[in-house]
Formats: structure tokens, sequence, C-alpha cells
């Protein structure tokens, strides 16, 4: 049996340390029979090994070819090649000496590689040494001794239960195993066997290490029971060794559970051998390598590669930052990085280490606003966050190392922080301070987190230190970088810089006097060069410009001395006497400035703004001249004379004004001081807190204040000088001056009094009120400091007020004293008018009958047919006298109606022009019958007519009954109203002529009649004033309009051109005698115009003095419907019952019997309560009485006619009567608008004015009746 029989080979293939393998029995032919590729790859060594074993020489081979000894004196360890060698026994056959000496990783590849190509011409065995066999078959190790290391290790295998183990006691365990096992212990190598059926695990000293906190619970453990995570990976992995008969290798990431629970990274590079004999797997070895260092090594060099790649692209500072972070935030993986935040350091050589800032220029892993990583960090002295570490950071050329044990990393700043890497809390952190070269100053702080999964040893220190000279070497790469750009401008500026001012100076000599000339063109100032004779040989145009000189070369001295004026050239000529001992003279002049110059002033250079500021007006008239300061400087030539002389001329014509201006405004700034002092207004300058400023003596007057020297008493005039009554308004106005910014004005009183003395001579004091104006004063910053003002003093107005509103509330409180007259009077009138009238009518109706009875009286005769003639004398006499006494009483009777009547148009007419005045008189259009209407206000005249025997006739046109007209839309009181203005003023003047007629005609037409189609003119319609009502609220279509004419025609006196010009006007008559010889107020023409006007129409008068006058107007009316005919038709049956409430008895009893008169039932209440008794038993309660229509009066005692009137309309309301809604017509003596408007406000439907006619109460009761119908 042969050594490769045994399974040691493929773990030696596996050894990176040089082993070879010895034949020692027979000793006397011992030599070496295997060499691992870790000798091979070492030329030389292996060279020194086969050359020692082909001489046998030395005692280096004795030692190699000892006899086998358990004695403890027997020495394992040798030297050769300063390399310490160890040897092991392996079934007393071999000798295996292993140096302990590691390689190199390039050695450890070319090893691996070669253990898989490994032949006859590399390997120092022989071919039949391979199958050379123990004769007593004994395949046991031979342990070496363990070293100290060691022995701590041992004791745990020793003391370890393994007869609880599958593998049982060590005393059991077979010899191929304890000798594996042995050779495993003495290996520096982590190796790991997994022994028999349940694959049992046993590792050395070396990998307990990577056990962590799992050794030693993991010895005696079957594979599934140790490595739960890896056991199927192992597993695949002894499969794969198992058919390939050959070790199987692989490499992996594994992280090491520590004894404090965190975790760290390792990576392990292994093999599976498997452990035969007889051609029988018994377990498999797995040697181990950490490759860790040189994994790691290679992740970190590649990232300062990749770093380096990035950094040297920068071109500046501030780019850099931007690209260290970006290339860290890209690494991948971001283990080692797993926190970054990189600060720049604002380098001042003259402030402290404490006084530099800090500003963040990138963060990984750091949220926004974590107070780890502020924007901005002053590194002041303060201990906040990692204040104090950045500042040891700034001094160290060194990384700073801040830890969590320590307490340099405070642990609350850690909180919140998205780790990266890992995802693991890092307990360790460093801060590189980054610098270009080690003497300069810091120009960044880089804090970065350590790997939580790897030590902070030597190989991370390394990395950290080639990462800080990276860092340095780009910075410093791009500061220089950075300065060598700027450089080279720099010296690109200076070369071009260098070039243009050697061109300059080549071309200076040529184009000297064309710059000079240009430039002298260019400025504002005139200049000019003189020869020594005085004449100018160039000048610019501004020179001209400024002196008015012609443009002539040379310019003689005279010439310009002739645009100096006269009384300054006694100066020039001094000056230029001065100019030839000083060689400098400045002399100020003026000249004359031509009518045709147009050449603007010369404003002060960056003055004008103030200028403008100030309010200094600088374009006024300038007397056309200029003045003019001149600057002069000569030259000496070799002899000593003046050769040359250069003369600078500036207009400072409005430097002179601006002067003058200026002391005019400070003049005007002390006036005003003194107006201040004597004006008659207080004037104030005052703090917000109401401190006092400044004011003037009046102020202090109308304060009652003694004037004080303020810079030294501090005095608030506004807290005890206001009345306490007015200081709310004064706060709320400051306030609101000190929100708004703007200017605000209060009244108010202060407590000292005001005196005055009227023209009587009597003393007048009242209180003392001011008008206070409050103004804000802003600071340049546009804040608020103070407030000024004035108080203008105006008791004397309040004064006048007050006496006017006196005056006016007297004025008030007498006219509601002469209406309550003018109201009582009226009603103490219209009553008895009212009484009068009715009872004349009753008294003429009276005596007409008895006059029919009179007349139908005869003499009866005798019974012989024959009369009495005595008898029939006194019966003829009675007759006679009776008669007369009828006729006079009917007289007497009809002057009492015609007295009354008149009263009542007077009063009528005064009352309409108060409507018209008012614009409260409308138009309200009901279905009547037109003739009905004309007939009864010719009825009205009918009686005086007869008296003063004048034939009144009414005639209807043809006009009017080919259209067929019963009923139109029309307000019938109007048309009324003018019909009785004409009428009365027909009959007044026709009266006493000597032929008496007055006729009403009657017309119609579907057009609007003009003048040619009448025989009057018609007024044109009124332009200046609009009436309400002038317009219908809807106007009539054109199919349904008709036009009523009517004229009324008299033989009186007749009008002159002069007459008619003068009517139709308020208050004024045909001449002045018309009042003393006919009597009128003037106002019944003027208010039949607008009634007429408002109706749409139009009135005219055709007159001749001696022919009498024609008097027309017309009116636009409307057809009504079909319902609004029936309804017309059936409205004088409407009116069944009246409830008449009176308190006046005569009243009540005239009333009562004209409306029985004239068919209707009447019921009569003395007062409002005992109306509304009445009312329960109508029709409208539960009674029987057909109540249509209640007259109710309005001045009542007990209950007044609105208080009943409000009842009615509540009860209404509340359901209590039944029907529609019950008509109420007011009658009263009360004849103002704003009585009229309170009784409909109160729920009349109309008002009949007292005094009245029955005729005029009938009409009203049927239209209020209609009225109410047609509404529903």
């Amino acid at each position: 049996m042969g050594i490769s029989d045994v399974g040691i080979l493929e773990l030696l293939d596996s050894d990176p340390r040089p082993t070879f393998v010895v034949a020692i029995a027979p000793t006397k032919s011992s030599q070496p029979i295997y060499a691992n590729p870790a000798l091979r790859q070492n030329p030389a060594l292996h060279a020194r090994v086969v050359e020692l074993s082909q001489s046998r020489d030395g005692s280096f081979w004795d030692w190699v070819t000892a006899p086998t000894s358990r004695s403890s004196n027997s020495v394992h360890t040798s030297l050769f090649e300063r390399i310490f060698w160890t040897r092991s026994i392996v079934g007393n056959k071999w000798a295996v000496i292993g140096g302990n000496h590691g390689l190199t990783p390039e050695e450890d590849a070319r090893g691996r590689r070669a253990s898989h190509s490994r032949g006859n011409s590399n390997s120092i065995l022989h071919e039949s040494a391979l199958s050379v066999a123990s004769e007593d078959g004994d395949y046991g190790w031979t342990p070496p001794e363990f070293i100290l290391e060691q022995e701590s290790f041992v004791h745990v295998i020793n003391t370890l239960d393994w007869a609880a183990t599958p593998l049982g006691p060590l005393s059991l365990w077979p010899p191929l195993l304890q000798q594996t096992f042995n050779q495993v212990l003495a290996d520096s190598r982590p190796i790991v066997i997994y022994w028999g059926d349940q694959l049992t695990t046993l590792y050395n000293e070396a990998f307990s290490q990577l056990c962590g906190s799992k050794h030693p619970s993991l010895l005696g453990k079957s594979v599934e029971d140790a490595w739960p995570d890896f056991c199927e990976k192992i597993k695949l992995a002894m499969s794969s060794a198992s058919k390939l008969r050959a070790g199987n290798e692989d490499e992996w990431r594994f992280f090491v559970e520590k004894a404090d629970g965190s975790s760290e990274e390792k990576y392990l590079k292994w093999s599976m051998i498997p452990i035969t004999e007889k051609n029988r797997y018994l377990g498999f070895i797995q040697p181990i390598q950490d490759t860790t260092s040189m994994r790691l090594w290679e992740r970190r060099m590649q990232m300062l590669i990749d770093l380096g790649d990035t950094l040297v692209t920068a071109r500046d500072v501030k780019s850099y930052w931007s690209k260290l972070i970006q290339e860290f935030e890209a690494c991948q993986p971001a283990y080692d990085i797993p926190l970054a935040i990189l600060y720049s350091v604002q380098e001042d050589p003259e402030s402290s280490t404490a006084g530099r800032t800090c500003r963040l220029e990138g963060c990984l892993g750091v949220p926004q606003g974590h107070p780890i990583a502020p924007p901005k960090l002053q590194l002041d002295g303060s201990d906040l966050g990692l204040s104090l570490s950045f500042r040891e950071a700034l001094e160290s050329q060194t990384p700073i190392l801040l830890q969590i044990s320590n307490g340099t990393l405070p642990e609350s700043l850690l909180e919140g922080l998205q780790w990266r890497g890992f995802k693991d809390p890092c307990r360790e952190a460093i801060i590189c301070p980054i610098r270009p070269t080690k003497d300069e100053h810091v120009l960044g702080l880089l804090l970065l987190g350590l790997n939580p999964r790897r030590p902070y040893d030597n190989d991370y220190q390394q990395y950290i230190s080639l990462l800080g000279q990276k860092l340095t070497t780009s910075l410093a790469s791009t500061v220089l970088l950075e300065e060598e750009a700027r450089r080279g401008r720099n010296i690109a500026e200076q070369a071009a810089y260098d070039q243009a001012m050697l061109a300059m100076q080549t071309r200076e000599a040529t184009e000297s006097v064309q710059k000079f000339q240009q430039i002298a063109e260019f400025i504002p100032v005139g200049m000019c060069f003189g020869n020594h004779r005085g004449n100018i040989t160039f000048a610019n145009d501004a020179w001209h410009r400024i002196t008015g000189a012609p443009q002539v070369n040379p310019l003689t001295p005279e010439g310009f001395l002739s645009c100096v004026i006269e009384e300054d050239k006694p100066n020039v000529q001094r000056a230029y006497e001065e100019l030839q001992r000083t060689l400098t003279v400045t002399i100020e002049l003026r000249v004359r400035r031509p009518a045709e110059d147009s050449y603007p002033l010369q404003h002060p250079i960056g003055s004008s703004p103030s200028f403008e500021k100030a309010g200094l007006d600088l374009d006024a008239e300038d007397g056309g001249v200029r003045h003019v300061l001149a600057s002069l400087k000569a030259e000496r030539g070799p002899s000593g004379d003046i050769n040359q002389v250069l003369a600078c001329l500036t207009d400072v014509t409005l430097h002179k004004k601006a002067a003058e201006e200026a002391i005019r405004k400070a003049q005007q700034a002390e006036n005003l001081k003194r107006m201040a002092q004597l004006a008659t207004v207080g004037m104030y300058d005052m703090a917000l807190d109401g401190r006092l400023i400044g004011a003037n003596n009046v102020f202090y007057e109308m304060c009652g204040l003694e004037r004080v020297d303020l810079s030294q008493v501090s005095v608030k005039p506004f807290e005890f000088c206001v009345v306490d009554e007015d200081m709310p308004i004064l706060k709320k106005t400051l306030a609101t001056l000190v929100k708004e910014g703007k200017s605000q004005t209060a009244e108010l009183r202060l407590k000292t009094l005001w005196t005055e003395t009227d023209t009587t001579g009597e003393q007048i004091t009242a209180p003392r009120w001011v008008l206070a104006t409050f103004m804000p004063v802003s600071n340049s910053e546009g804040a608020i400091q103070t407030f000024t003002g004035c108080l203008s003093d105006v008791s004397l107005q309040k004064w006048q007020f007050e006496k006017e509103r006196q005056r006016k509330d007297e004025a008030i409180e007498s006219k509601r004293q002469q209406e309550n007259f003018i109201d009582m009077t009226s009603h103490e009138m219209r009553n008895p008018l009212s009484a009068i009238v009715q009872c004349a009518d009753a008294v003429i109706g009276c005596l007409t009958k008895a006059q029919e009875l009179i007349d139908s009286i005869s003499v009866k005769p005798d019974q012989n047919g024959a009369l009495n003639p005595p008898a029939a004398d006194a019966h003829g006499r009675v007759r006679k006298e009776g008669s007369q006494l009828v006729k006079d009483s009917i007289d007497n009777a009809e002057t009492i109606i015609a007295c009354a009547q008149h009263q009542k148009r007077i009063v009528d007419d005064i009352l309409t022009m108060s409507k018209l005045d008012s614009n409260l008189l409308s138009i309200t259009p009901i279905t009547v019958n037109p003739i009905h209407i004309a007939q009864e206000a010719f009825k009205m005249f009918e009686v005086e007519a007869r008296r003063v025997d004048i034939d009144l006739t009414m005639v209807v046109d043809r006009s009017y009954t080919d259209l067929n007209i019963e009923f139109l839309d029309l307000d019938p009181s109007r048309l009324k109203q003018v019909l009785i203005n004409l009428l009365t003023n027909a009959l007044k003047f026709t009266k006493n002529g000597p032929t008496r007629n007055v006729s009403i005609t009657m017309s119609a037409s579907k057009t609007r009649p003009e003048d040619r189609a009448s025989s009057v003119q018609f007024i044109p319609r009124a332009a200046d004033t609009l009436w309400q009502g002038d317009r219908p609220s809807s106007p009539v279509p054109e199919e349904n309009r008709i036009y009523l004419m009517f004229e009324v025609k008299d033989t009186g006196q007749g009008l002159t051109e002069e007459e008619k010009s003068s009517l139709f006007q308020r208050f004024v008559q045909a001449n002045s005698k018309t009042h003393v010889k006919y009597g009128g107020s003037g106002l019944g023409l003027f208010i039949s115009r607008r009634l007429t006007e408002m109706q749409n129409g139009a009135i005219g008068v055709a007159s001749s003095p001696g022919q009498g006058s024609t008097f027309a107007f017309y009116i636009e009316a409307q057809v009504p419907g079909e319902e609004a005919f029936r309804e017309a038709r059936a409205a004088a049956e409407a009116i069944e019952g009246v409830l008449l409430v009176e308190d006046n008895l005569i009243n009540q009893q005239i009333t009562r019997r004209d409306l029985q008169n004239s068919g209707c039932s009447v019921e009569v209440a003395n007062h409002g309560v005992e109306a509304l008794e009445k009312l329960q038993h109508t029709n409208r309660a539960d009674g029987q009485f057909p109540l249509s229509l209640i007259l109710m009066d309005i001045e009542m005692p007990i209950q007044d006619g609105l208080t009943c009137t409000r009842k009615i309309r509540e009860l209404e309301k509340s359901g209590y009567f039944k029907g529609p809604r019950i008509p109420i017509i007011a009658v009263s003596a009360n004849a103002r608008m704003e009585q009229i408007l309170e009784a409909k406000a109160a729920g009349c439907d109309d008002v009949l004015v007292k005094p009245f006619r029955i005729p005029e109460l009938i009409e009203k009761m049927m239209t209020v009746t209609k009225q109410l119908e047609k509404l529903g």
C-alpha cells in the first residue's frame, strides 16, 4: 500500500506551506517520495531539498530520517534555509516535513494551479515508492506534542464528552481518525474534519476562531446541526469530491458571530478532500484559507482606483467636493462607506481655528435636517455636535478615530440615520482632514463611518491612510490645476496687456494728437491750445459751444474777448498777466449766449438727482449769459518764454444757479420757520410715545402749556390737554396712523375754554374744539419714527353749528306745530263744508219739489163751474209769494254750493300742487265710461250755469260714436279734475258777457291729435322737469290705443297773445287784474297741463280778444279686455251694503240718507270698537247684512279709524272674515300727503278728502270696488 492510498496527499496539495514526504523505512534507503506544489513553486528551496536528499548529509537530513520516538526529549522542529520545519510520522513509514513559513498570495495561486497538473517530471517521488506498504499494516499517526499556545484548546478537546457524540470516546476512535486529527491539530491553518456516516464535525484551534461564539458547541455535531445554513452546499462539495476522488475548491463570504452578538465579515477559501481507506470513504477534510485581507484589499483598492479616476477630472475645488461625494455614492458595494459627511472649510488665515466655518458639501446616509450634519457649522469654541472633533481634526495630520465606547462619537447623533452597506449602525467613525499639502491649511473634513462588520485593524488603517493620501494628492492636483488655470489666465491677460501697451507705445507718437482731439471732442469740458502770441490754434467743439466764439483758425485774442461781457474783460486781462508769472491761473468769467444757442446747460456731475429731490429749478431763464470757470496752464520754452498755453473751460452756470437756489431755499426755510411761529394754527412735532419734540406758540396757547426747553424736560401734552371723553378717539387715530402709514385727522376737545366777544359786546364761552392733523414721518428705511401736524381751532364753527342745529330743531318744531294747526284747521273747515254742501243739495232738492207742487196747484171752480174772484185773487197772491220765496231759497242754496265748491277747488289745487312738487301724484287707470265722467263734471256746473244765465251744453262728436266706445281704461279723477278746472274758468269769464254760451265737445281718434286737426295750438311738453307718472308704467299697444279729446268753448272776453303766453304757468293768471276781478289761485291751468302730460296727452288754447276762448286737451286711453268690460257693467250693482264709521252725528245723518237714496243699505258705527262689533253681524262673519264697503273716518274717540283698519286687516289674515278683501275708504279732513300715505299704510284702499258731494263718493266707491275686483 502506497502513501497515495492514505488520503493525505490532497491535504498537502492545498497546503500553502512547503511540504515534502520522506520514506523512512527501511532507514538506509530513506528518500523523498513527494513534494507539494508550494515547495515546487520555490525552485531554490526545492533544489536544496533534492540536493540534501542526494547527499544524505547534514543535521537537517539526520533530523528528517531519525527513527520514530515517543520520548518527550525528541525534537519536532528544525531550522533549514531560514524556515522552521515540523516533522510528522505517518504509519511508521513516512515522515511528513512541513515548513511553517507562509507563502505570498501569488505563490499560493501558482501552487493551486500546479496541484491540478501534477506530473512525474515535477515530482521528487519515485513511482516505485508510491506502492510501498507497511509490513504490519499499521496506518496510525504519531501525533506531535502540542506547543504551549495550543494547551487551552487541547484542554477543551480532552475535557469534551466525546462519548455523547457519534464518534464515541477518544480511546475508541479509529487509528486513521486519530492520526488525521493529530495532523490537523498541529496545522496552523483552519481545518475541519467531517467523519463517519453522520459527518461529525472536528476542527483545530485555528478553525475555532472562525466559529466565534459557537465554539466549542460545534465539536461532535453532525454537519446538519453544525451548519444548518451551509450543510447542503457542504454535502454537494463532498459529493463532487467523491466522484472526482480529489479535492474540490470553493470560496464564500462568511459572517462570524462574535461574543458581543455582532457579526464579522470573512472571506474563506476552502477545499473538500475525501478520507479513504481501502476504497471506502470514511470522511472528509476541509482545509480553509482566510482570504479576507486579500478580498477586502481588492475591493478597497478598486474603490481607490475609481475614486482617483473620478477626482482627476475635477477642475476646481468646488467640483472636487461634488465629484468626491458622487463617487462615494456610486461605490458598490457600500460596505466600507456606510456613512459619509463632507464639509468644506472656509480658510481665514487671520482667524483662529475656532473662527473657521464649515459648509456642508454633501452627505450619504444622512436625512435632510439631521443634527449630525447641519448645513453650516461655525467652529466657535462650542461643543455642540461634532464641533470638538472637527476642531481637533483641523490641527491633526492623521485621521481622528471616533468611538461610541469612549464617548467621542455621541450615540444620540446616530439616531435616525439611513445606514448604507450592511444597514448596521456604525460603532466607530473617522474624520479625515483633507489638505493639499502637509503644511497647508485644511480645506475639507471627511467623516466616514467604519464598516460595522470589520475591525479597525492594520489593513483597515492602511486603507484609510491610502484614502487620505489619494484625497490629498488629488486635491493638490485640483488646487494646482485651478491655480495653474488662474495663473494661465493672469499670464494671458498680462501678455495681452503688455502687447496692447507695446502696440499703444508704438502708435503713441503718431496717434497722440488724434486721440487727444477725439477725447477733447467727447468730453463736455471746453479745451483749447494757444501759442506765444495768444492766438488759439486748437479748440474743441465744447469750447466753441461754451464761449460762442466763431470756429476760425487761428482765433485772435480780440476775437475771444469779444465774447466776454464788458464787466469781466479786465479780469481776463489780469489773468493773462498773472499767467506770465505763475504759469497756472484759475478765473471765473461770463460770456454771452448767442440767440441761436440751443446747447443745454451742463448739470453738475452726479448732482442732478439731489437737485431734483431738493426741488431746485435749474431750467429757469439765465439772462443769455454763461458762467465759465477757466483753468489755464502755460509751458515755457528753452528760452524761458511762454510758447504754449492750455485752457480748460467748464460751464458752471447751473452751479451758480444751484448755489443761488440753495440760498433761496435756505431763506425760504427760515421764512417758513418764522411763519410757523406766527401761524394762527398750532403746529407740532411729536414722537410716537406722545413726547413733544417741537411746537409753535399757538400750540402751547391752545393746550394751556408754558414753553419749556424740550431737550431738558419731557412733555406729553395730549395726555393732560385732551378731555377724557376724546382720548379713545385720539388713541384710535394714532394707532391707525402707525398701522396704515397715512395721514389722519380727528376732531378733539381740549380742556382749555374758547372765548369770543360777539357784536353786542357779550362774551361767548364754549369748549375748545380743534381739528387735529397727524402726518407720519418715516426714516430712510420706511419705519415711522415721529409724526407732525397742526391743530386748527374750529371752536367758532362748532359753536355756530350748534346754534344752527338749535335753530333747525326750533324750525322743525315750528313746522310741526304749523302742520298740526293746518291739519286741525283743515279738519274743522272741511267737516262743516261737507255738511254745508250736502245740506245745500238737500235744500235745493226740497225746494225744487216744493216749486213743482206750487206750480201744480190751481184755483178750483165752484159748483157751477165759476171761479170766485176774491178767492182766486188771494190764492194767486199766496202762490206768487210762495213761489218767489222758493226761488229765492233755491238761489241761496245754489250760492252756498257755489261758494263751497269754489273753496274746495282752491284747497284741492293746493294739495295737488303739493303732490306734484313731491313727485307723489300718480295715474291710476281703471275701466270706466268716459261719457259718464264728462256728464258728472257737466252736472256739477248745471246749477251754477243756470244761476248766471249761461247756456251750458255738451256734445259727443261722431268720431267718438264711430269708434263704438263704451268703456276705456283711464284715470277718471284726473280727467274730471282737468274738466272741472276748464269749466270753472269758462263760467268765470263768461258770466258777465253779453252772450253767455259754454259748450263741451267730446271726440276720439286712433291717432295722436295734431294742431291742424284741432282749432287750438297745443302746448309743447315740458322738457325741463320730470314728473312721476309722465309715461305709463308699460306702453299701450298701438291697436288698443285711443286718444280722447275734449274742447271747452266759451263766449267770454277772450285773450290777447301776451295773455296767452303766460297761461299754463304756476301761480300765473292772464293779467294782474284777473285775480282782483275774478279771483282764483293761478294754479288750475298749470295743474291741468301737468295732468294731461302725465296721461301722455297735451293741452292748448285758441282765443281772440272779444271772441271768447277754446281750451282743448287730449289724453291717451286704452281699450279694456272682455273681462274688464264685464266687470265694468256689473260694477254699479256691486255695492249693496255700506258700513259708515263716523263720529259726527250731522255727517252720519246726511251721508246715510244720501247713500240710502242712491240704493245702498247703510249701517252706522260711532267709533272703531263699535265698527268691529257691527262687522260681527255682516255676511263676512255670521250675520245677514250684505257688506260691500266700509267708509272709515280717521279721527274718532275711543278708537280711531287707522287702528280699526289695522285690526280688520289682521282679522282678515287670520281667516276670521269670509270672502275677498273688504274695501275700506278713509274719509277725513286731513289732506296732507303724509297723512294720506299713513292711511294707505294702515290698510285703507283709498282716501276721500272732505268736503265731498255724494256723486263724488259714489264714484270713489265704484272705483275702489273695481280695482279690488281686478286684483282678484
